[in-house]
């Protein structure tokens, strides 16, 4: 009986893990060791680093982009015909162009400083009483339009690993789109307000 007791005793698993072992466990001086190292600048974790020929925007990775804007159009007052013919033109588009390829929509708020500054100068030269409330008029539009209306633009980021295979995607880029919505091409300044606006969305750009 002795005999048989003893060989189940052997035959029972043994757990490989026991209830008390604090070897896995975690003080709190390695939690603090763990911290993530805060960066001091936004430069320190932007993708862009410089600003390379064409206006060329280069990353930090080593590739290149571009910024381009479409021209938007008014779909509801297009004839069903016209408007087929742009989804088809979009749809080929996405097709046919293979290369990574972002489109960036934007609320962009309306910048009215320097219309609303030469309206004020107007009404500090102004000579004519008659023509002052004209001046105040135009003055209050821009202020309401400032305040209440936004822009809603469309950008199309392009990419490439090379200035020259970027301008020549570019070019591709341009004459696909070119049937249904034409590309235009934006300054560096207007680029520069697009990422500004990208990581500052409750902000307005530094100019219209």
């Amino acid at each position: 009986m002795a005999l048989i007791e003893e060989t189940k005793l052997k035959k029972r698993p043994v757990s490989s893990v026991a209830v008390l072992d604090e070897r896995n466990r975690i003080t709190m001086k390695e939690k603090k060791k763990k911290k993530p190292k805060v960066l001091s600048s936004f430069g320190d974790i932007t993708p862009i680093v410089d600003i390379a020929e064409y206006d060329f925007l280069e990353l930090r990775n080593g590739e290149y982009m571009e910024i381009v804007q479409v021209t938007s159009k008014d779909i509801y007052g297009m004839n069903e015909s016209d408007k087929d013919n742009d989804i088809f033109s979009l749809a080929y588009l996405f097709q046919a162009y293979m290369p990574d390829i972002k489109l960036v929509p934007l609320h962009t708020p309306i910048n009215l400083d320097v219309q609303k500054d030469n309206v004020r100068r107007n009404i500090q030269r102004c000579k004519e009483p008659a023509y002052l409330p004209f001046l105040e008029k135009k003055l209050a539009e821009l202020e309401f339009i400032e305040e209440n209306r936004t822009n809603k633009e469309y950008f199309f980021f392009l990419y490439a690993d090379s200035v020259k295979l970027l301008l020549e995607r570019k070019g591709q880029f341009k004459r696909l789109f070119a049937r249904s919505n034409p590309v235009t091409e934006i300054s560096l300044e207007k680029k520069l307000n697009v990422l500004y606006q990208l990581f500052n969305l409750n902000s307005k750009p530094k100019n219209d």
